[in-house]
């Protein structure tokens, strides 16, 4: 695959939903904004579940349909999955050929933050990602819904160096402003992420770019 650094040297769009889960926009709304913003490269993650109540076959041939439409957008297919106790990934089988990126994501975890930081260790080491650019997104959410993000900063921050050191990208995600500002994420092992829902998002994504 192209070293993902690429794809983070020219205007990107990270992290971002449409009408197939919880978003209120098309795949097609995506690129031609980008189309219309010099964004070179757009980057889906929709939501995923083993379970899935949606075809990710149709999401992924739309997705390479208005490829053919909007040439000058570059795009990857991508998952948003959710880590399990233990370690394990909630993401079907099936997909794993039409995806080239995972966000790896904390929705719905026990009150544990030693099993979490344990489950998410080991998702960050296991090998079968590797074939993946692997995102780590909205890191510290767990802690932030317990409002355990300022006791547990220390612990957080040990879990973005295990990411980083295991060669997962971690988010700055700009929709929850995490992680938070205390911890300075190294350059070249970040992405900036929007996690893009409606239409208004996209003004938070111009203000962005006007600002760098």
């Amino acid at each position: 695959m192209k070293v993902f650094s690429d794809y983070l040297s020219e205007r990107y769009l990270f992290h971002l939903h449409t009408f197939y889960t919880d978003g209120k926009l098309s795949v097609e709304d995506h690129f031609r904004f980008c189309a219309e913003n010099n964004v070179k490269t757009l980057m889906f993650t929709e939501h995923v579940r083993k379970e899935l109540k949606y075809s990710f076959k149709d999401f992924a041939e739309e997705i390479k349909e208005c490829g053919k439409k909007y040439p000058d957008v570059n795009y990857l297919i991508g998952a948003e999955a959710k880590v399990l106790t233990g370690g394990g990934l909630d993401i079907p089988e099936e997909i794993l050929s039409d995806i080239s990126l995972i966000a790896f994501a904390c929705h719905g975890f026990p009150d544990d933050a030693n099993l979490w930081f344990d489950s998410f260790s080991k998702l960050f080491e296991a090998d079968r990602w590797k074939n993946k650019y692997r995102v780590y997104v909205h890191p510290g959410r767990f802690l932030q819904k317990r409002n355990w993000l300022e006791e547990h900063t220390s612990l957080l921050e040990k879990l973005i160096h295990k990411a980083i050191a295991e060669g997962v990208y971690v988010e700055q995600n700009k929709r929850e402003m995490l992680p938070p500002s205390s911890i300075i994420l190294p350059v070249d092992k970040s992405i900036v992420g929007f996690d893009i829902h409606r239409k208004e998002d996209f003004q938070k994504v111009l203000t962005y770019f006007q600002g760098k």
